[in-house]
């Protein structure tokens, strides 16, 4: 690939490029190639019989049947969400469902809002926000509106400021970051929500919920498909 950019050709032709390679490997390869491709803005032809790596590289997927056969040209979230026939519906899978979560962008849209607090608050102050809301925890943010922890029922006993007692996320997710990387932090968390930021502003936060709402809202329509 370094010796093929070298050339610095208008088109680049790759050939299962990461075919050989272990699975590691081939992710790290992969995230590499988006890099450099996006930085130099060149035109790629690649050829792969992985759908993953098509709906992760790509921008435009063809997909061919036997002989060449041009069966379906689309963006990874049509091909998956909205297979042309019967044979592309085959070749993507009957999990094209949970595949679409790697091209979906998180979007402001999509987050839930639970209730915040400032870090200077009191916990008396805090406890009140807390009982008057569904949900049994607040999100901590600074007089900036930026993300800086959470606190729940329990920590809001006795006296003080809300920062003597607020407790940090273990993981965020940015605005812009696919569904699947979200989803997988809350799996890998045992979490039942994931807040979002840009850059240190707070923006709300995903659930599971969120997360199955998000897909359905940017499934691909079939002409005289009804939207539930």
């Amino acid at each position: 690939m370094a010796r093929a950019l070298a050339a610095d050709p208008p088109v680049l032709l790759m050939d299962e490029p990461f075919g050989a390679v272990d699975p590691i490997q081939r992710d790290r390869l992969q995230a590499q190639f988006r890099h450099i491709q996006a930085e130099l803005g060149k035109t790629v032809l690649l050829v792969t019989h992985d759908i993953d790596e098509a709906v992760r590289l790509a921008d435009r997927i063809a997909v061919l049947s036997v002989g060449g056969v041009l069966e379906q040209v689309a963006d990874p979230t049509t091909v998956l969400g909205a297979p042309a026939n019967d044979f592309v519906a085959d070749f993507v899978g009957s999990d094209r469902g949970l595949r679409r979560l790697a091209v979906t962008p998180i979007d402001p849209q999509d987050l839930e809002h639970p209730p915040t607090v400032r870090q200077s608050e009191d916990l008396a102050t805090a406890r009140a926000v807390i009982d008057a809301a569904a949900q049994p925890f607040a999100v901590v943010l600074d007089d900036a509106g930026n993300l800086r922890g959470w606190v729940g029922r329990r920590e809001t006993e006795g006296t003080g400021t809300v920062a003597d007692r607020q407790r940090r996320f273990e993981e965020t997710a940015d605005v812009g970051d696919t569904l699947r990387r979200a989803l997988a932090e809350i799996v890998q968390h045992d979490a039942g929500w994931l807040p979002v930021v840009d850059g240190d502003r707070y923006l709300g936060v995903l659930t599971p919920t969120s997360v199955y709402t998000a897909l359905r809202r940017t499934a691909p329509q079939r002409e005289g498909t009804p939207v539930a």
